[in-house]
């Protein structure tokens, strides 16, 4: 009844609880976020399926690079001892430190630098998502709880990390905490961009999962009719209308199609440097962890809050680094899935009409013709093989670097 507790409590959660509405407000702060971070140089609108510049925008990514730039060159003039948590730090501590840290500032910065050289092709990257995403809209309520564990992720992250520079201020000097400054902004620039790249991803694999699920309803009905149905007028319509919705898959996968393309050519530097620095981040981790162990209570300055902020900070980092490496696997294999689709069309008996079967016939060539295939910066694929390869060599090269430290140090 409309005056009783429960109904109001209902129409409460209805109007102010809706996950929906939570969902944009967060993807909204998102790209707010990224304008105040000077990742983004230019505005959008969903609902209208606009993508454009402003004075606004333009001067806001301008004046957060600028600042990036001169905390650089201010932090590499003055900077001194780099290993400041280390007593007595051997020189490959300095090394290994110096890389990792050189490495975020160089990612952050030449995904500055890619953001404005390739502004034009985001743009127009932008609007193709758009007009996917405005053609099927449910696909936002498909993604919603993956968007809000990337966002919790990706908040809880930067807020460690930020923990963790405000922590170590308290035994460092005004220059080093400057660099704990530039590597936070320069992190939180790369990290949002990945985000972008996941949150696209996103409306693919929805999209693709639409795309499999109609493809497999129209499979099963070409089976019944191939069995079943008699071969008069409503045979023929409902042909020409599996026909029609047969094409309009495939156009829809086309479009998918051009846009992961798009997506490694805009991000294709901001991949490899990606790859990169998880590489080498966990490298040095591994490495760290050696250090701590073997340098416990003699050579080592680490706190027990350090070392929980650190432990917390490293878990949603690799946590983080699985979900964007699950969001490429899973697109892949929807598309397998597609193929595999499109095979149990030799299953059917024959008398199709000769429409369908032309339009299943050309789904199939153009799958064939253009496969998704992701690489990064075309130097080596992102697929299951090609992460395989990196772990091994990763653990391999971990190996090599504490036993270097063992035999000189």
């Amino acid at each position: 009844m409309p005056g009783t507790p429960g109904s109001n409590f209902h129409g409460f959660y209805f109007q102010f609880g809706r996950m929906d509405e939570c969902v944009s407000r967060l993807l909204w702060s998102a790209s707010l976020y990224g304008h105040i971070v000077g990742l983004s140089n230019f505005e959008f609108d969903w609902r209208k399926g606009r993508v454009y510049t402003t004075s606004r925008s333009t001067l806001l990514a301008i004046l957060a690079n600028v600042l990036v730039v001169v905390l650089l060159v201010v932090y590499y003039t003055f900077r001194t001892d780099l290993t400041v948590n280390f007593a007595s730090a051997t020189k490959l501590h300095e090394y290994v430190f110096i890389v990792m840290t050189g490495l975020r500032v160089l990612a952050g910065v030449l995904t500055i630098i890619n953001r404005w050289r390739q502004r034009r092709q985001m743009m127009h990257l932008v609007r193709c998502v758009i007009r996917v995403y405005r053609a099927k809209p449910q696909v936002k309520r498909m993604v919603r709880w993956s968007i809000l564990l990337k966002i919790f992720i990706g908040v809880s992250t930067n807020s460690l990390q930020f923990a963790l520079a405000a922590h170590s201020s308290l035994y460092v000097g005004p220059v080093q905490l400057m660099g704990m400054v530039l590597q936070f902004m320069t992190t939180a620039l790369m990290n949002l961009a990945v985000s972008q790249y996941y949150l696209i991803m996103l409306v693919v694999r929805a999209n693709y999962l639409l795309l499999n699920k109609e493809l497999r309803a129209i499979i099963d009905e070409c089976k019944h009719l191939s069995y079943h149905s008699r071969r008069n007028g409503v045979f023929m319509t409902k042909c020409c209308f599996l026909a029609d919705q047969l094409d309009n898959i495939a156009r829809i996968q086309s479009d998918l199609n051009s846009i992961v393309t798009q997506i490694q050519e805009v991000f294709g530097l901001q991949g490899l440097m990606v790859y990169t620095g998880y590489y080498i981040t966990s490298i040095g981790v591994n490495y760290f962890l050696f250090s701590m162990y073997k340098y416990e209570g003699t050579n080592i300055r680490v706190t027990y809050i350090t070392r929980t902020l650190a432990f917390s900070w490293m878990a949603l980092y690799y946590v983080d680094a699985l979900i964007n490496l699950a969001i490429v696997l899973q697109v892949q294999g929807d598309e397998e899935k597609m193929n595999r689709l499109l095979a149990e069309r030799t299953l059917f008996a024959p008398g199709l009409d000769v429409r369908l079967e032309e339009s299943f016939e050309n789904m199939q060539i153009q799958l064939v013709r253009n496969p998704l295939k992701m690489y990064v910066m075309k130097l080596f694929p992102s697929n299951r093989g090609g992460t395989t390869a990196m772990l091994s060599s990763l653990f391999m090269n971990s190996i090599y670097l504490i036993q270097y430290d063992m035999a000189n140090f």
